[in-house]
């Protein structure tokens, strides 16, 4: 399962219909006095210093069914009333803190905006990059937004994308949205129950996230925690541990930079890349050496990585901000939401010459941050006083057992994520599906970054495959053995 940019997808021509959620009354809205989550309070934050722009989360796939517009609009309809994130949204109040409004579930309404026939792929990706990045925000509603392109040459069949804000979806919530939009809508058409899942509320999951928050102090051992590992880069997250800043050019008059400007400069645009690292049956094999060894394949996964990070670059301890979800219970399993807390990640890999001494500090590792998860770092970082942003991400996610998962090769599913911008960031997302294990990579546009990153996920592919098929920590490609202590 591969994360890219829509850029990336094979748009065909067709008919293009924007699909925007509305509600029945201007007087639908209602204060509630529930809090946003930290997360989601400092999203609104962010992109109200950013001049409104705003991350966004979605996935484009194929319906294989007939399209009918009555259905589409019937099912969006079933889907956003299902979950209270799409009818929850944030202001600033005087005060200057986000205050929450939400709408009653008979409210939302989907209202259909044809484009009319676009001649070409190109035209259908413009459309809807414009479509998703000039009107999704965490502080203007609505939060989701859907497109369907049909007439598209491909059967019966019609594509269907969607976009949303991050505040009210996380990578989860991207792969259950594929299958609940597909169920609903094969329900429509032909009156078979859609057999959901009951869905917890997004909106209590907030109130609950700042009561944790307000018992924290900064004598907490989650705040000593995260300040220990912020200590180690004078407060700073881990950047990227190789170069990945541009080469800087001599003119006539010495150095030459490029025009910076401290309060509306926000880095480039950046660049990224994508592929599928295992098989399917590699993956298993994988999966199976890491539990004969006692481990799970997340810690065999990262332990490749730390040993990619010892060949390249040498002893140092692999450091890196690792997200993981916190769907803590049942009824949050499958709701539309951010459940996403941040790890620090410090993997000490010096002196762990075999594969089972890697994995043993891997999981450890591993092992003693996953409490902090629950602790919202935005509000870890308001008592340490840090407004920093990670700079070096990596997220590992084992969707597998998503409903209706080995149907996504069918409908050609692709999980999309907006452009950004920065000349500091490298994120990598590590996912692993019916198909493999892919990994995804956004990194800086410039030719430093781009070759340094494409070599540390290169060795890392050919280290992973050493693992899986020897169980032996080398690159085979250079055959070069773990750095000596």
């Amino acid at each position: 399962m591969e994360f890219t940019e829509l850029a990336d997808y094979p748009l065909p021509a067709g008919t293009v219909i924007e699909w925007t959620p509305v509600t029945s009354a201007a007087t639908a809205w209602s204060p509630d006095t529930r809090a946003l989550s930290h997360l989601h309070e400092e999203h609104c934050a962010r992109a109200g210093s950013a001049g409104g722009e705003s991350s966004w989360l979605g996935a484009i796939f194929e319906v294989p069914l007939p399209f009918d517009e009555g259905a589409v609009r019937t099912t969006l309809r079933r889907w956003m009333a299902r979950h209270d994130a799409f009818r929850t949204t944030a202001d600033a109040s005087a005060e200057q803190r986000f205050v929450r409004y939400t709408c009653d579930t008979d409210d939302i309404g989907v209202a259909a905006r044809p484009v009319g026939h676009l001649r070409s792929g190109t035209r259908v990706y413009q459309h809807l990059t414009d479509f998703f990045g000039s009107r999704l925000s965490p502080t203007r509603w609505p939060h989701c937004l859907v497109a369907t392109v049909s007439e598209t040459g491909q059967g019966a069949g019609f594509l269907l994308a969607f976009g949303a804000d991050h505040s009210v979806m996380d990578a989860y919530s991207m792969m259950l949205a594929i299958s609940e939009i597909q169920r609903i809508y094969r329900s429509e058409l032909t009156g078979a129950p859609a057999e959901l899942p009951e869905v917890g509320s997004y909106i209590d999951f907030g109130a609950e996230d700042r009561a944790v928050g307000a018992t924290m102090t900064v004598d907490h051992p989650a705040v000593r925690h995260w300040e220990r590992f912020l200590r180690h880069d004078s407060g700073r997250f881990p950047a990227f541990p190789l170069p990945i800043a541009p080469r800087v050019t001599h003119g006539r008059k010495g150095l030459r930079r490029e025009p910076f400007h401290r309060h509306t400069y926000r880095g480039t645009h950046q660049s990224g890349l994508s592929s599928w690292v295992l098989t399917t049956e590699q993956a298993e094999r994988l999966q199976a050496r890491s539990r004969a060894a006692g481990y799970t394949t997340q810690s065999a996964v990262f332990a490749a990585l730390a040993a990619t990070h010892r060949v390249l670059v040498g002893a140092r301890p692999l450091r890196c901000a690792m997200p993981v979800h916190t769907r803590s219970t049942p009824a949050h399993a499958h709701a539309m939401g951010w459940y996403v807390g941040l790890l620090p990640l410090e993997i000490d890999h010096h002196g762990a010459d075999t594969l089972e001494e890697l994995l043993a500090r891997t999981a450890t590792a591993i092992d003693s941050t996953k409490a902090l998860a629950q602790y919202p770092f935005p509000r870890i970082a308001d008592l340490l006083g840090c407004a920093e942003a990670p700079r070096f991400v990596v997220s590992y996610v084992d969707v597998r057992f998503v409903p209706d998962a080995t149907r996504w090769q069918q409908w050609q599913v692709r999980p999309l994520r907006s452009g950004e911008l920065s000349d500091e960031e490298v994120y990598l997302w590590i996912v692993r599906s019916p198909g493999g294990i892919a990994v995804s990579a956004r990194f800086p546009s410039n030719e430093v970054a781009a070759a340094t990153v494409h070599r540390f996920l290169n060795t890392f592919t050919a280290i992973l495959s050493t693992v899986t098929s020897e169980g032996a920590l080398v690159d085979r490609r250079i055959d070069v053995a773990p750095a000596a202590g």
